[in-house]
């Protein structure tokens, strides 16, 4: 319940999204927390999702949404000459509190320095995975925020033995995909395949072709087949360097939508699986990065899986196919593996997962920072 201080106090919010599900993120925490501060504003960095929530991003969005390692060293000038330029646009505007949502690389030195300069508490909404690899980080997280919220039940344990506070949201697309499961399931269109190649231009350039490949073979094989391709930017088609037959229905910022109606889907890892499993969509999960950047990542991994939806279940339950192992004939096995299984396999655990992702999630996330500025 909202006290008579914080309905009329006015409070600045710095918030920086660094990539679409950050964005996705933002827009309803930022949403939750006009109910907590009525005359709240935000400044920062973010998407459309935010955008529509007040805010006027100090730059766009994509100029920091990179990913691996050596993609960011490739535009390492750029990417520190924007962040000196947030802490000087942050010390002249001196906000009561910033929030990083995920780009943990780019904003938890932007949260050390606002803490150091202006006495700033700061959030960390998505925890960076510790639980993964370079666990190490926790020490660097200490020392830069006050509050990890998490969107996974699992990434707790990974705070357990640190003096990080850290508070389990959940995540929101539990609670905006939630529609009737019976007739979710029954709207399926029959051999349809959605084809998610990512939002990140170096995950389009990586695996929409291959994507493509598998789906010219699929349909040699069975001529039923239904395939749908869609993208987060037009500009994105550029990218993609195997031809397209017209028996490909590409879209533009869709992808819920063709998840919905879709059985089975091929799809990059991230955020994008969890919708998946939230739209009761067996997916074989994809991730390739650059050669060499997986050449330094891999000694540190700590984890046997890397999709969501089998991090979330605790087991291998879905097929994944890491780096090399990314090939057409790879992932036709791989799903001939999940209609081996049969679909109600699937829907039994995907139910499972979705309810318990359910814990407040925008709503406990602001409450979390609420607590924080009072």
């Amino acid at each position: 319940m909202l006290d008579s201080l914080n309905s009329s106090k006015k409070i600045k919010i710095a918030i920086v999204a660094g990539e679409k599900s950050g964005d996705e993120l933002g827009g309803p925490l930022m949403e939750s927390l006009k109910n907590y501060f009525p005359n709240v504003s935000f400044i920062g960095v973010g998407g459309e999702k935010m955008k529509l929530q007040g805010l006027s991003s100090v730059f766009p969005m994509k100029k920091i949404s990179v990913m691996g390692i050596i993609e960011p060293l490739l535009k390492i000038k750029e990417l520190l000459s924007l962040r000196r330029n947030l802490k000087d646009f942050f010390l002249n505007e001196k906000p009561d509190i910033f929030i990083g949502i995920d780009s943990p690389d780019f904003n938890l030195p932007l949260s050390k320095y606002l803490k150091k300069e202006l006495g700033l508490k700061s959030v960390q909404y998505v925890s960076p995975s510790v639980w993964a690899w370079r666990k190490g980080r926790i020490k660097k997280i200490e020392r830069s925020v006050d509050s990890v919220i998490t969107l996974f039940p699992f990434e707790e344990d990974a705070y357990i033995d640190s003096n990080v506070r850290v508070c389990y949201a959940g995540h929101p697309l539990a609670y905006r995909l939630n529609q009737n499961e019976k007739e979710l399931i029954k709207t399926k269109e029959a051999k349809s395949v959605a084809l998610l190649p990512g939002s990140r231009k170096s995950e389009i350039t990586l695996l929409a072709d291959e994507m493509i490949r598998t789906a010219k073979k699929l349909k040699t094989i069975d001529s039923s087949y239904k395939f749908y391709m869609p993208l987060s930017d037009k500009g994105h088609l550029d990218l993609i360097n195997e031809p397209f037959e017209d028996w490909v229905e590409v879209s533009f910022n869709n992808s819920q939508e063709v998840l919905s109606k879709c059985q089975i889907g091929i799809i990059t890892s991230g955020t994008a699986t969890l919708e998946a499993l939230l739209l009761r969509t067996p997916c074989v999960t994809l991730y390739k990065t650059n050669w060499l950047s997986y050449r330094i990542i891999k000694p540190l991994l700590s984890i046997e899986n890397f999709s969501l939806p089998n991090l979330l279940s605790g087991n291998t339950f879905l097929p994944e196919l890491l780096q090399d192992e990314v090939n057409s004939e790879n992932i036709i096995e791989s799903l001939n593996i999940i209609y081996s299984k049969g679909m109600d396999y699937y829907y039994k655990e995907f139910h499972k997962i979705h309810e318990n992702l359910k814990a407040g999630s925008s709503e406990t996330a602001a409450n979390e920072i609420s607590n924080l500025i009072d």
